[in-house]
């Protein structure tokens, strides 16, 4: 699965699942806390993807891959990545096993935290779910492109950054 595909498929998801908003609450991270340019985590998520071939808000290299697993792998948000996780449909079980790693480490480092959830859910996981749901339609496709694209805007204006 390609970076493009990824975005496309994560519009589709539900953004308001009920266990990534529990985490949130646990860490501090997310919407209610600090002040995030985001309403949701699927606006995150399109955000940071609709830059991702750019440096962006995050000062990414220019070589990114553009592989949606080396994405999986990079992301430093734990409510992020869950978020993606539990909308795509991981099962309950394995949720819970990723959530109790998770809060563990709740007042530990990010990375930790991340890797803690990648460890009981591996990109395999989720990557299976996210294409059972990938064919979409022409109109779809651009729809999410849209929505990507605001999303990536959103998050330049925000941050002061030009938007080209």
């Amino acid at each position: 699965m390609q970076v493009s595909d990824l975005a496309r498929v994560i519009w589709t998801l539900d953004p308001d699942t009920p266990k990534h908003r529990e985490l949130e609450r646990l860490l501090e991270i997310g919407v209610g806390f600090g002040n995030p340019w985001y309403g949701s985590q699927r606006e995150h998520w399109l955000g940071w993807l609709g830059d991702y071939h750019s440096p962006g808000a995050y000062n990414r290299s220019r070589t990114s891959p553009t592989e949606a697993r080396s994405v999986y792998n990079r992301i430093n948000c734990a409510p992020m990545l869950f978020w993606l996780c539990e909308a795509a449909g991981v099962e309950q079980p394995a949720l819970e096993k990723a959530f109790d790693a998770v809060a563990k480490l709740a007042d530990g480092r990010v990375a930790a935290q991340c890797g803690a959830l990648r460890r009981e859910i591996p990109w395999g996981d989720t990557e299976r779910l996210l294409l059972e749901r990938s064919k979409l339609s022409e109109t779809q496709i651009a729809l999410a492109d849209e929505v990507v694209s605001a999303s990536r805007e959103k998050l330049r204006r925000r941050l002061g950054l030009p938007v080209e």
